[in-house]
């Protein structure tokens, strides 16, 4: 992941981190929008970031919940608006980021191992099956962990991919990109 664009405060403000933002025009213009703003991008965040408190419901759950929490509503009025569908996309595609992809891949395998595990009934039949299926489901916490340390050490890293930080814009290239 490039860096935090976009932080949202205890208070629900929405801050933007970084010059950068402006590297993704849609989110720009949402922001700008009059009648989009903060709120907006607060809900696009609170759906689609990687690291929204809302993460792990499903998708539909998750966008019922946080429009609730920022309109007062059971959905968002403007969620189909193509201005606020592009941004989501630009988002998404700006935030991308291969290793959190996969740890989510793999806990969701994980999630369907133990249901399968849980769903199984102790006999003298099965025993051995038990037994291998929760020996696979302890490699594959292994293997998720190790995936986890991988993302939290790639996060640790201040190396800055080249274009992603704008303390080194000239003052032609802050006012170009905003």
């Amino acid at each position: 992941m490039y860096n935090t664009l976009i932080e949202i405060d205890k208070d629900g403000n929405v801050f933007l981190q970084d010059d950068s933002l402006a590297l993704m025009p849609k989110m720009w213009e949402v922001y700008k929008h009059k009648r989009m703003g903060s709120k907006m991008i607060k809900w696009i965040v609170c759906v689609y970031d990687y690291k929204s408190t809302y993460r792990r419901f499903p998708l539909e759950e998750r966008k019922s919940q946080v429009s609730y929490n920022i309109f007062e509503k059971g959905t968002n009025p403007k969620a189909d608006d193509e201005l606020v569908v592009s941004a989501i996309e630009e988002y998404v595609r700006f935030q991308y980021d291969p290793l959190i992809d996969e740890y989510n891949a793999m806990c969701d395998q994980s999630f369907n191992m133990v249901q399968v595990y849980r769903s199984m009934v102790p006999t003298a039949d099965n025993i051995e099956d038990m037994a291998k299926l929760q020996t696979e489901i302890g490699k594959a916490a292994k293997a998720r962990d190790a995936h986890k340390q991988l993302i939290l050490k790639d996060q640790e890293t201040e190396a800055k991919i080249q274009g992603t930080d704008s303390s080194d814009f000239s003052m032609f290239e802050k006012d170009d990109r905003m």
